[in-house]
């Protein structure tokens, strides 16, 4: 079948191929029909489609879950592509592991210009930590995932976590953007998965499977790489590499004609020489999110779980309350008023609560006698006594 399809492409059109899902993962199939779900929640507020998403729901029942955001591929050409987002691969492995999964649409390359596209994936994030109480949302891990144009977004989110705008030569762009009502939380995001996306746009061709040229360049106001680089290097994750990003891990088939394997080998070595923790996965398979790898990208999640876990613990990475934040013997007041998620964790690191801080403080009263760890949705971490 995948043959059959391939001769066809050049008498379809590469864009029908790609609004009709030949980029995107298929799910093997299979859906999440079987599983609790909220469907078409608009995370900016507008009304839009582009700016829906589906969230899903582990059969067990908890307080709160950790999250997998998973980004559909289109080539960047669909803005409804979430219900056909690797369902029964990525979005079965997430659930069934304990994991919320979640699923958003966002900007086709023809409803706007990058970074459109980055600003609603990063508007996802905040949705979720400003409703995390309704939603059951566990603020303290939220990891993303992506196939394809996906995956590329995914890198994004991972290298520019941090970052508010940016200037690369003489263009300078808003990269986390102003969308919806919960424009005081983060964005961050804890890990990253990849899935055979094209992550170095100037370098797109750099084997010899399809040129995807055609669909980048909308991006950019059909502007080319070497015409306008800038802006190329500003919707590429290796621009924007430090030391604080989160760990990723990046699977790749030999036999992918649409987006080469080099894209991927080059993120890596990016990756390594910033000192960022990944694994590099290398398959035989096509184009696809390969669901024999689904259990890899599960384990380096947990892994990278325990890891952020362990380090709320350490009493080398938090402080002692102080200036701006103290505590009485019921709650733990922020004197600026600042609005932001929270979670609270033993010295287990067992969540013991969590929200959203508002005037009236975070309430401790119902806690026992112990150490505690406070972590705030703005990246900084407490510990307590009471």
């Amino acid at each position: 079948m995948k043959r059959l399809l391939f001769i066809l492409l050049p008498f379809l059109g590469l864009n029908s191929f790609a609004q009709n899902g030949g980029f995107g993962g298929f799910g093997g199939g299979e859906n999440l029909s079987s599983y609790t779900s909220k469907k078409d929640i608009n995370y900016v507020g507008d009304g839009k489609t582009y700016h829906a998403m589906d969230v899903y729901y582990p059969k067990e029942s908890k307080d709160s879950y950790p999250v997998i955001i998973h980004v559909y591929g289109s080539a960047w050409s669909s803005n409804n592509g979430k219900g056909n987002a690797d369902l029964g691969t990525v979005g079965k492995a997430a659930v069934d592991a304990g994991y919320i999964f979640v699923t958003p649409n966002h900007r086709s390359n023809s409803d706007a210009q990058w970074p459109g596209q980055i600003n609603d994936i990063k508007a996802v994030v905040r949705y979720l930590r400003g409703n995390a109480q309704e939603l059951k949302v566990d603020t303290s891990f939220i990891a993303i995932s992506g196939f394809s144009s996906g995956g590329h977004l995914a890198t994004m989110m991972g290298t520019s976590r941090n970052v508010k705008e940016y200037t690369v030569g003489s263009t300078t762009m808003d990269i986390e953007g102003n969308l919806g009502r919960f424009t005081d939380f983060s964005s961050s995001v804890d890990a990253v998965c990849d899935w055979s996306g094209p992550v170095i746009l100037d370098k797109v061709n750099c084997g010899n499977a399809m040129d995807l040229n055609s669909f980048i360049t909308p991006l950019f106001g059909n502007c080319s790489a070497s015409q306008c680089p800038d802006k190329y290097a500003l919707a590429t994750a290796v621009t924007f590499i430090d030391p604080s990003d989160p760990p990723y891990i990046i699977v790749h088939g030999s036999a992918d004609q649409i987006v080469a394997q080099c894209q991927s080998e080059m993120l890596y070595k990016e990756l390594q020489k910033g000192g960022i923790e990944c694994e590099y996965i290398p398959t035989g398979s096509d184009h696809g999110v390969n669901g024999d790898k689904c259990p890899d990208m599960i384990s380096f999640f947990n892994k990278a779980r325990e890891k952020k876990a362990a380090a709320a613990t350490s009493n080398d990475e938090v402080k002692a309350l102080g200036i701006g934040v103290y505590k009485t013997e019921s709650k733990i007041i922020l004197t600026e008023n600042e609005r932001t998620s929270y979670v609270l964790l033993d010295i287990t690191g067992k969540i013991v609560g969590q929200g959203v801080v508002d005037d009236e403080g975070i309430n401790i009263e119902y806690l026992p006698y112990g150490v505690y760890i406070l972590r705030l949705g703005n990246g900084l971490i407490y510990k307590f006594f009471k």
